[in-house]
């Protein structure tokens, strides 16, 4: 195969990887430290994806200035979601909090992919930006593409360093390592689940947008996004995040040469194969729990 052909499939695959991992941050951090999956998460990215093309449609706004608008939006939705629908079933059983959890969520995939869908339409949606294109030694790299890619990477390490030095990410690491000594130390775990949950939700409204701007989007995507995630989670370590992001870029270099070389429509089964094969052969994972 053509150098020129690889690279530009690895650049694909790069891109697209970035944007999974982007949106596997927010579910690493919720699960890590609320114990929740939340099955509804991809779908914020479909929704909040929907939300950026239709304002960008309306307004013709810079995509910063749609991601400044949408992540406060998503995080008071993130924080009102577990304080009134999942917070009240932490007063339950074990196992009646599990299945609660569940049934909370993948009920708000159902009701937000509905509303999305009744909004928007189902077709297909997207960031039409213009762009200008970039050959080097046969690639052709788009300057929205570079400028993608180089936010994911800034947005990641700004994000890492925010979680080990601000308060905020002592908090968690606090209630993930140890939730009774982080009570008594005058941690309020309760707040801290919500606003991890918040803070999540902000990430996927980065991500959405960012998505939007390479990928078209549509209401009902997102139970395959979240699968991703639960992928990258698994793969990269719960709430170590240059773990989520190594694991995304080879999620993402998979999906991608598997189109290539085999057929498109394998693609999307890719993370359900590595899935079930990191679940059959590495059943603790690969990567150890970290906050960070």
């Amino acid at each position: 195969m053509d150098a020129a052909i690889f690279f530009q499939i690895a650049l694909g695959g790069l891109l697209l990887g970035g944007l999974y991992a982007l949106v596997a941050f927010g579910l690493s951090l919720i699960y890590g430290v609320a114990r929740i999956l939340n099955f509804a998460h991809g779908t914020l990215l479909a929704v909040g994806g929907v939300a950026a093309s239709g304002i960008f449609a309306a307004t013709g706004w810079s995509p910063l200035v749609i991601i400044a608008l949408l992540v406060p939006v998503f995080a008071a939705f993130g924080y009102v979601f577990y304080d009134r629908l999942l917070q009240p079933l932490t007063r339950r059983t074990h196992f009646e909090y599990t299945v609660g959890s569940v049934l909370v969520t993948v009920g708000a995939l159902l009701i937000l992919s509905d509303i999305a869908a009744w909004i928007a339409g189902p077709a297909p949606t997207n960031i039409p930006i213009d762009f200008h294109a970039i050959e080097i030694g046969g690639v052709i790299v788009s300057t929205s593409q570079a400028w993608i890619l180089g936010g994911i990477v800034a947005f990641t390490v700004a994000l890492h360093h925010y979680i080990r030095r601000s308060w905020f990410g002592r908090a968690m690491r606090a209630v993930t390592q140890d939730h009774a000594g982080a009570t008594i130390c005058g941690v309020r775990a309760d707040r801290v689940h919500a606003l991890t949950f918040a803070f999540g939700s902000g990430i996927v409204a980065v991500a959405a947008v960012l998505y939007t701007m390479l990928y078209p989007v549509d209401p009902y995507m997102g139970f395959s996004l979240t699968v991703k995630a639960f992928t990258i989670i698994i793969l990269g370590g719960i709430g170590n995040l240059m773990g989520a992001l190594i694991a995304g870029i080879f999620l993402g270099l998979a999906e991608s040469f598997t189109s290539f070389f085999w057929a498109t429509q394998w693609a999307p089964a890719i993370s359900i194969i590595l899935l079930l094969v990191i679940l059959i052969l590495f059943p603790q994972g690969f990567g150890r729990r970290k906050a960070a």
